[in-house]
């Protein structure tokens, strides 16, 4: 079935029809099965089962099911294979471009110029009288498209060309524009003077378009203007007046770029010495030596840029050059171009560029408006930048570098990094910053994150034991060993080792850690506070609500946090507490508090609120 679809597809690849599969397969098997049958039209994808939207709505009761659909959308055939589709699908195209054959002398414009159009890129010649009489239309954008249709039917009659040419005058610069195209692809040499009378149009758009037909008509009169025109501040028109040049060729074309690359300073040099190499120029590849040494960035990028398109010229040497450059997207070009290379000396010096690119990106980690752009860069390095980005971790000082580095060097998921980041959570003297740093790194240890996590358990500094705790807790092992491990911690001789462990074993719904998550409430350490208001909210019981309660009231800076706990436990013996801080607690806190009650939907929560619309205060 799909050879016979293939050569569907490519034998009407002009005309008003198109081939969309919809297909019911498993997601990865369609991709493979659209890969290895070379499938180039519009697939989709139906929920990957027999029963899918688009199948259901069409009444889909086989596999497969064919629909002959006419240009207006109404099914003309169902389930016509090998000639019998064929036919079907010729019938069709016939009706349609009769359809529009008749369209062409509607009284709506928009219906004639479609129709002009779409006849146009069918290559329906005997529509071309009909068409041409359409570029004398009182509706601009109907000349428009009827030009283009002339120029898509590349017929080349006399008085075709001769209604173009009055065309490429007209009033509208869409017309004008088409005209002068068509013009160029006919290669009509009678039109050479309008050609070289448009090289002076004000608008950008005609300018283009007289500039590719000067090239087409190779009118080497042009040669002169289209100089001048490589200098224009539109950059399109620059581009296309280099290209039509290297278009025009022979002795003029090539006498005037050169004229143009010796002129040291010429904005369009690269493209130039592109051209000219085009045209067997072999000198002006020796011109792109000295644009990689330019002190403009700009012509670095786009020399390095062209290096792909100059087929014949030794480009290995001038990528090793680029790779050398100070600028970051002129090694980013270089380095795609050598990449898989297995050159000795290509790998060496992609190894230097890497490192080039990690000392110029990561200070950007440090800057909210330059981070996410860094981070992408940083990350299309691939998992090789790892060790790199591993040494920078203990250069920075930026906090936001830091958590940023970590990001990127876990999103590489470069197995050698772990073990690593585990080693440096083995040093005391890491600020609790980049202790977290290096933390979201060694997470990514997979099946040995546990086996990390016990090593640093056992060391003396609390600092390094905590970290174990964290990673035990990223790991969501709830084995027994953990759980053991988890318990043993609540005796630790620091309280915030204890508290973390409490909090990890609250995860796990051991009451055990009760006692300790309550001696978290009551610490001086932040995170200690955080951690036992958290663990608490988890048990959803009388004595961790009034826990909770009593925390808020004694430290009233916690009071948003355990009014969220309590919140989040949304039981009656919280709406209770809640009711004690709206009770007893600050001004703020009752505010907090009184919105916490208003959104539980425990009966208790209305008893507490009426209650305090009783009270005097």
């Amino acid at each position: 079935m799909y050879p016979h679809e293939r050569s569907l597809v490519k034998r009407l690849a002009n005309q008003p029809f198109v081939l969309i599969g919809i297909n019911s397969d498993p997601k990865a098997r369609l991709r493979t099965a659209m890969k290895a049958n070379n499938i180039t039209w519009r697939s989709f994808w139906d929920g990957g089962n027999t029963r899918g939207p688009i199948a259901s709505a069409w009444g889909v009761r086989g596999w497969p099911t064919i629909y002959v659909v006419d240009d207006r959308g109404v099914i003309r055939y169902k389930n016509v294979r090998g000639p019998a589709m064929d036919k079907a699908v010729d019938t069709l195209l016939a009706k349609t471009s009769s359809n529009l054959t008749e369209s062409l002398s509607s009284v709506k414009p928009e219906e004639r110029g479609m129709a002009a159009y779409y006849l146009g890129s069918s290559g329906v010649k005997g529509a071309r009288s009909a068409i041409t009489n359409l570029l004398e239309d009182t509706d601009p954008v109907v000349r428009q498209r009827a030009a283009t249709a002339l120029a898509l039917l590349g017929e080349e009659t006399g008085p075709l060309l001769e209604s173009l040419r009055r065309a490429a005058t007209d009033k509208n610069s869409a017309v004008r524009v088409a005209s002068l195209g068509a013009l160029g692809r006919a290669g009509d040499s009678g039109a050479t003077g309008i050609v070289i009378e448009a090289l002076s149009a004000d608008d950008p758009a005609v300018l283009v378009a007289a500039i590719g037909a000067a090239g087409e008509l190779k009118a080497t009169k042009a040669v002169g203007r289209l100089g001048s025109l490589s200098v224009h501040k539109q950059a399109e028109v620059s581009d296309a007046a280099i290209a039509s040049l290297g278009l025009i060729g022979g002795k003029p074309g090539m006498a005037a770029l050169k004229a143009l690359l010796a002129k040291p300073m010429h904005p369009a040099r690269v493209r130039i010495a592109a051209a000219l190499f085009g045209l067997g120029d072999a000198a002006s590849g020796k011109a792109f030596e000295s644009f990689l040494s330019d002190e403009s960035a700009s012509v670095r990028r786009e020399a390095v840029a062209a290096l792909a398109s100059l087929k014949g010229l030794e480009t290995r040497s001038l990528y090793l050059k680029a790779l050398e450059d100070t600028d970051l997207e002129v090694r980013n070009v270089a380095r795609k171009s050598l990449a898989g290379s297995k050159d000795a000396e290509v790998l060496e010096a992609l190894e230097l560029a890497m490192a080039k690119d990690v000392e110029d990106l990561v200070p950007q980690l440090a800057s909210r408006t330059t981070a996410a752009a860094a981070t992408s860069q940083l990350q299309s390095l691939g998992p090789a930048a790892a060790p790199l980005l591993m040494k920078q971790m203990g250069k920075t000082k930026s906090l936001q570098a830091q958590f940023g580095l970590a990001r990127v060097i876990a999103d590489l998921k470069n197995p050698k990094m772990a073990p690593l980041a585990a080693e440096e959570l083995q040093n005391v003297e890491l600020s609790r910053n980049a202790r977290f740093a290096f933390e979201q790194i060694a997470s990514t240890a997979g099946t040995d994150l546990v086996r990390i996590a016990q090593g640093l358990l056992k060391a003396d500094s609390s600092d390094v034991r905590q970290s174990g705790l964290r990673l035990l807790l990223r790991s969501g092992d709830k084995s027994q060993a953990a759980g053991l491990a988890l318990e043993s911690a609540l005796k630790d001789t620091t309280s915030e080792v204890r508290v973390l462990a409490a909090y990890a074993l609250s995860q796990q719904g051991n009451k055990v850690a009760l006692p300790v998550l309550i001696e978290g409430t009551k610490s001086a350490d932040r995170l200690s506070q955080q951690y036992g208001m958290f663990g608490l909210a988890l048990f959803k019981t009388k004595e961790s609500s009034a826990a909770i309660a009593d925390a808020i009231l004694k430290t009233p800076q916690l009071g948003r946090l355990g009014i969220q706990s309590l919140q989040r436990q949304g039981t009656a013996d919280a709406a209770r507490s809640l009711g004690r801080v709206l009770s007893e607690g600050t001004a703020s806190n009752k505010a907090t508090a009184l919105q916490a009650l208003r959104k539980m939907k425990v009966p208790e929560a209305k008893a507490v609120l009426r209650a305090a619309g009783k009270s005097t205060t």
